[in-house]
């Protein structure tokens, strides 16, 4: 929910705000922004300039220091529902995340998790296509609850050495239901999130849909969402994704202070038409 997003923001303010000051006089920072830009009819744009974007800090216009429309690399970690009601949808699941793996290109890592009964996390971000589809073919379990915000937590956990665009990719066909002797709520979840720089995808199946707080936070990191109606292709939104991903506008700025406070930021786009999807926050002098 919105609200539970709002007081996520304010806490990670009020825990940022407590910092040392002379830290962030002294840090050097360039904020980077992942942005996709579609048409009316939802086609990707792929070849817009630097010139064509406005960034603002704040509500104040920032310089662009930094800017790439070139074919962008992938480093996903992809957490698939094996909760006990996935047993029908095992198969399709399976099959279209083989077609996501077959998909990847030279450079592009993928980690591949799981959260039921139990999260499950592979050890290896790999470009490795045979070892990815071994971990599909072998260690996928369908039974218990539906724990996503655990799961979430330990995916960001699982990226949280690698630098640049960092994606937490989840598949569900139902809502947050967990029976862990220590659940993590949306709110911890979100405040991660944004307090980190992670961009989180959220893919629902069957027309179960999905949690507003996972929607709200996937569009505050400049991520997506779908919710797929009953029998629909998987694989077409594994395809959608990906192409998202490799043709991302990466956009940076260097703030006008950095007072460790959580920023608005806003990516526009001076061409009719077109909408542009990117994080909504940062915090600025964050190390």
């Amino acid at each position: 929910m919105k609200t539970v997003l709002a007081a996520a923001m304010a806490l990670v303010l009020s825990v940022v705000t407590g910092a040392q000051e002379g830290r962030f006089r002294t840090s050097v920072e360039t904020v980077s922004i992942y942005a996709t830009v579609s048409d009316a009819d939802g086609r990707l744009v792929p070849d817009l300039l630097k010139e064509d974007f406005t960034v603002l800090d704040n509500g104040a216009p920032r310089d662009i220091t930094l800017f790439s429309n070139e074919t962008q690399q992938i480093t996903v970690v992809v957490m698939l529902d094996m909760s006990g009601s996935m047993f029908s949808r095992f198969v399709r699941l399976r099959t279209s995340t083989i077609s996501f793996v077959d998909a990847l290109q030279p450079g592009d890592r993928a980690q591949i998790g799981t959260f039921g009964e139990e999260i499950a996390i592979s050890p290896h971000l790999t470009g490795d296509k045979q070892l990815l589809k071994r971990v599909l073919n072998t260690e996928l379990w369908p039974n218990g609850a539906t724990p996503i915000w655990n799961a979430l937590d330990q995916a960001m956990t699982a990226l949280s050495s690698e630098s640049g665009r960092r994606v937490v990719m989840t598949i569900t066909d139902g809502r947050e239901l967990c029976n862990y002797r220590h659940c993590v709520k949306a709110g911890a979840a979100a405040r991660r999130a944004v307090r980190e720089g992670f961009m989180l995808y959220a893919i629902g199946m069957d027309g179960t849909g999905l949690d507003e707080e996972i929607m709200s936070i996937a569009e505050e990191t400049g991520g997506g969402h779908f919710a797929l109606p009953e029998g629909a292709d998987l694989t077409s939104t594994f395809v959608r994704v990906t192409e998202e991903l490799r043709r991302q506008y990466l956009i940076g700025f260097s703030p006008a202070v950095l007072d460790g406070k959580l920023h608005r930021v806003e990516v526009r786009v001076g061409r009719t038409g077109m909408k542009v999807r990117a994080r909504r926050n940062y915090l600025a002098g964050r190390s």
